[in-house]
């Protein structure tokens, strides 16, 4: 009887927090509906102000969690300064956003509501941009939002495979550029050099090792999940891949040179590189892989 007490007065305890998690999201949606989406809008054009899809991904690489990034927001709305602006491309082509006066209770409420959540990639905006900055012959700032507008928005069924070279014989179908692709190819190259170091063909090993150091490059829709789900363990991750290139360049460099026992070495820190690496951020990135 006393267990089912507990059990039935925790439930309560979990309704209750859900009810009031509903509510606060309920009214900071509001407040942001009423006093920033005139700006935020990202159907506009021109724009008048970032879209929020990219504000919160912003925010959130910046950040730790959830009530860092809350008071990060509250501390540049309530007060915006450049200083204290995370987005400077926006201040510089859009101007500073103006202090609306808010209160601040108010403003961490819809920053909140923002970092929760689950803004639309802002199609329009980056299609409207690319046009624009084309037709001004700023190609460089046309191939971004050209770029993010085909990696988040293309509607195309015949996207292309991921392709390796033809002495690397594969069976992956995943899309070009996604993360279980690269990590698939990866795990081959892997096995390959442990495979030719148990047959002592350096040539082989060479090869294989050269496929891991040069892996085929994220897309941005990639990135941009990757960025969304490390946040500020991004720098973290991107060296650890770093550590990864350069044992394996070492290795395809000793392979090359004939010499096993440096080969050897290095792949053995290279397991430990790749294994501490996935240690640290699989559990932040398991959904990318699927």
């Amino acid at each position: 009887m006393k267990k089912i007490l507990i059990l039935a007065v925790a439930s309560v305890a979990m309704v209750s927090q859900a009810q009031a998690a509903d509510k606060s999201f309920a009214e900071g949606k509001k407040l942001f509906q009423e006093n920033c989406l005139v700006c935020h809008n990202a159907e506009l054009e021109p724009a008048q102000a970032p879209p929020m899809f990219g504000v919160q991904m912003k925010y959130k690489m910046a950040t730790k969690d959830k009530t860092s990034f809350v008071n990060k927001v509250t501390s540049f709305a309530t007060h915006p300064t450049k200083e204290k602006a995370l987005l400077k491309m926006p201040v510089k082509v859009l101007g500073l956003m103006p202090d609306m006066g808010f209160e601040e209770a108010d403003v961490r409420k819809i920053a909140a509501y923002i970092h929760d959540e689950e803004f639309s990639p802002p199609c329009n905006h980056w299609k409207h941009a690319a046009d624009r900055f084309k037709a001004e012959g700023k190609m460089k700032l046309y191939k971004k939002h050209q770029q993010k507008y085909d990696a988040m928005c293309s509607t195309s069924t015949d996207k292309p495979k991921v392709k390796h070279a033809g002495a690397r014989n594969t069976n992956i179908t995943a899309e070009e550029g996604s993360l279980k692709a690269i990590m698939q190819q990866l795990g081959m190259d892997y096995a390959a050099v442990d495979e030719a170091i148990l047959k002592e063909d350096l040539d082989a090993v060479a090869v294989a090792a050269h496929g891991i150091a040069f892996h085929d490059t994220p897309s941005l829709g990639t990135k941009m999940k990757l960025m969304g789900s490390l946040r500020s363990e991004m720098k973290g991750f991107k060296a650890a891949d770093g550590k990864v290139h350069h044992l394996a360049l070492d290795i395809e460099k000793a392979a090359k040179a004939k010499d096993m026992k440096t080969v050897i070495a290095k792949q053995s820190q290279m397991l430990s590189a790749c294994m501490a690496c996935h240690t640290s951020y699989r559990s932040r990135i398991i959904d990318i892989l699927k």
